[in-house]
């Protein structure tokens, strides 16, 4: 049955009418199927869009809050170093001065690092350089504003030791970029791998007690009146981010 638009009587459809409908509903279903296609895509590239958009955004955003997270764990790092100075300090009564590495020496012959603060801090040649961990070296230049100072490692260095489980002493000097040597201990000396070296104290410059590193080799020749002793140095210099120079002990 079909509506008579000029009557709104029912009636069959007439020959011609089904024909027209045949003819004409392909060509209708496919003009309504591109047009919902073509919002369908429009739609969704419209979504991707903005998707996109508020992707850059939260990348952006998740990049600055990482910037911001490293920036406190490097503070938190740097206030708990910072801490355990002041700690070692009033541990030992040291008057001191704190300072930060800004280079190091790459030679393999001088074996040197420089720090950001100088005789206007009251740095001079000669004192004493060292951290919580044990032993850095000695200053060995100044100028108004930074300090060059000569490491453990230098093979020019000399700290007068003790090892601290025997009382055997010797002399640690710098051997390699990453350990040091105890020189002149007796054949005779009770030396053993593990052992602890601290400073003895004497000669004025080191404090006595600090600790210069830990015994890592030992050899003793069947001749001679001394042994071979490999020390490697509490300090990582290879991490060395801050220094404690020692003005004065109280």
């Amino acid at each position: 049955m079909a509506i008579d638009t000029t009557t709104r009587a029912p009636r069959d459809y007439r020959i011609y009418d089904k024909i027209i409908i045949a003819i004409t509903s392909p060509i209708q279903s496919a003009i309504r199927w591109s047009i919902d296609e073509g919002v369908e895509f429009f739609q969704d590239y419209i979504y991707l869009f903005h998707t996109r958009q508020e992707n850059v955004a939260l990348l952006e955003t998740n990049r600055k809050l990482l910037n911001q997270i490293a920036q406190l764990h490097e503070t938190q790092h740097e206030n708990e170093r910072l801490r355990k100075y002041m700690d070692f300090q009033q541990k030992n009564q040291f008057e001191s001065v704190v300072a930060q590495v800004i280079a190091k020496d790459v030679s393999q012959e001088f074996r040197a690092i420089r720090i950001n603060r100088g005789s206007s801090s009251g740095i001079e040649v000669n004192q004493a350089v060292l951290t919580d961990e044990g032993i850095v070296g000695r200053v060995l230049r100044v100028t108004p504003t930074t300090a060059d100072i000569v490491t453990i490692l230098d093979l020019l260095s000399a700290v007068d030791a003790t090892v601290e489980r025997s009382r055997a002493r010797g002399i640690v000097e710098g051997y390699t970029e990453q350990l040091c040597q105890l020189r002149y201990a007796l054949r005779t000396d009770d030396i053993q791998p593990g052992d602890v070296l601290v400073t003895s104290g004497l000669g004025g410059l080191f404090p006595k007690g600090v600790q210069v590193g830990t015994v890592s080799k030992v050899r003793r020749k069947s001749f001679g009146i001394s042994q071979e002793v490999e020390v490697t140095p509490n300090v990582d210099f290879s991490k060395l981010e801050e220094v404690m120079v020692i003005k004065a002990l109280k």
